[in-house]
C-alpha cells in the first residue's frame, strides 16, 4: 500500500506582504495550494527553513503556510520569512503565518522559470470551497497494482466521490514532453540520414580522387612507398577535411543549440560531452568511408599504373 498520501488544490492570486509594494508595475502574486500534511514528504520536496505542516495545523484558528525559495528570493531579498504574516489577495489583511520555506520546484510545466508558490494548510473554510483536489501517493509497489486499491479506498470513504485521471508522475511528465520527444526522434532520424549521405558522398569523392591520382600513387610505390604510406596519404586528406568540418559544425552547433535549448527541456547547448561524442562518431564514420578507397589505392600495381 502507499507509504505517504497528500492532497492539494491549486490556485493563483495576488498576495499582500507587509512592506512590499508593486514591483515592475505589478502587485506581488503567487500560486496558492491548500495541502494536507505529508505533501512534501510524498513528493520528496525538502523543507529548507522552518517546519512542515502537522495535523495540528488542520483547521487551526491561525492559518499557516509555507513559501518556496523563489518567492523569498524575489520579494524578501533572501530574508527569512518564518514568523511573518502575509495576506491572500491584493491589499488584504495579513492573516497567514509563514512557518517554513520549501525548495523551489516546477509547477505548471517542465520548461520556463520556477514560479512563486505559497502552500497553506487544507481544512476548515478552504476545504468547503474546493470543487476537486489532487491526491498524491508514494508506493514501493507497481503503481498499476496500487491504483485500483486507492480507488476502492475512496469508494469506501464516500461512494459519491469521483476518482479520475489516475496516473503516475512519470506518465504525467511524458505527456508534457510528448512534443519534445517527437521532435527529438525526428531530429535524430534526420541527423542519421544526413550522416549516411555525408559518408556516401565522402566515399564517392575519395574514390574519384584516388582514380585521378592513380599515376602519382604508382610512382610513389615504384620509388619505394609501402602500403601503409599510401593509406596514410589518403587518410590525411580526410583528416584535413574532417577538422575543417568539425570547426564549422561546432560554430553552427553552438549557435543553433541556443534555439534548441529554448525548445527542449533538459537540453544544454554547451554540453561538452555531446560535442565530444558527436565529433568521435563523425570521425569514425569519416574513417570508415575513407578506408575502402585508401585500401584500394594501396593495392595499385605500380607497373599497370605507370603504363
Amino acid at each position: 500500500m502507499p507509504g505517504e498520501r497528500a492532497a492539494a488544490a491549486p490556485g493563483q492570486t495576488s498576495i499582500t506582504i507587509p512592506g512590499i509594494g508593486r514591483q515592475g508595475g505589478e502587485y506581488p502574486w503567487s500560486f496558492f495550494n491548500a495541502i494536507t500534511p505529508g505533501y512534501f514528504e510524498a513528493l520528496r520536496i525538502p523543507i529548507q527553513a522552518g517546519r512542515d505542516f502537522t495535523w495540528d495545523d488542520w483547521g487551526a484558528a491561525q492559518e499557516r503556510g509555507l513559501v518556496n525559495e523563489t518567492l523569498v528570493r524575489e520579494y524578501l531579498k533572501g530574508e527569512s520569512p518564518v514568523g511573518r504574516l502575509v495576506g491572500q489577495g491584493r491589499e488584504s489583511t495579513p492573516h497567514i503565518e509563514i512557518i517554513g520555506v520549501f525548495a523551489s520546484t516546477r509547477y505548471e510545466n517542465v520548461r520556463g522559470q520556477v514560479p512563486r508558490q505559497t502552500f497553506v494548510s487544507m481544512g476548515g473554510v478552504r476545504m468547503r470551497t474546493f470543487s476537486g483536489m489532487t491526491v498524491y501517493a508514494r508506493t514501493d509497489r507497481d503503481p498499476r497494482q496500487v491504483m485500483p486499491l486507492l480507488r476502492d479506498e475512496v469508494r469506501r470513504v464516500d461512494p459519491n466521490l469521483v476518482v479520475s485521471d489516475m496516473r503516475t508522475l512519470d506518465s504525467q511528465r511524458d505527456m508534457r514532453l510528448s512534443n519534445e520527444r517527437m521532435l527529438s526522434v525526428l531530429s535524430t532520424a534526420f541527423a542519421l540520414l544526413a550522416t549516411l549521405l555525408a559518408v556516401v558522398g565522402l566515399y564517392g569523392v575519395l574514390a574519384f580522387v584516388v582514380t585521378q591520382r592513380t599515376r602519382e600513387i604508382g610512382i610513389r610505390m615504384a620509388l619505394g612507398a609501402e602500403q601503409r604510406n599510401v593509406i596514410r596519404l589518403v587518410l590525411n586528406e580526410v583528416i584535413a577535411l574532417f577538422a575543417f568540418g568539425i570547426f564549422a559544425g561546432v560554430l553552427v552547433g553552438i549557435g543553433g543549440g541556443r534555439f534548441v535549448e529554448s525548445q527542449l527541456f533538459g537540453v544544454n547547448a554547451d554540453d561538452p560531452c555531446v560535442f565530444a561524442l558527436s565529433g568521435a562518431a563523425l570521425l569514425a564514420a569519416a574513417l570508415v568511408a575513407a578506408f575502402v578507397p585508401a585500401w584500394k589505392a594501396s593495392r595499385i600495381d605500380p607497373i599497370r599504373a605507370l603504363r
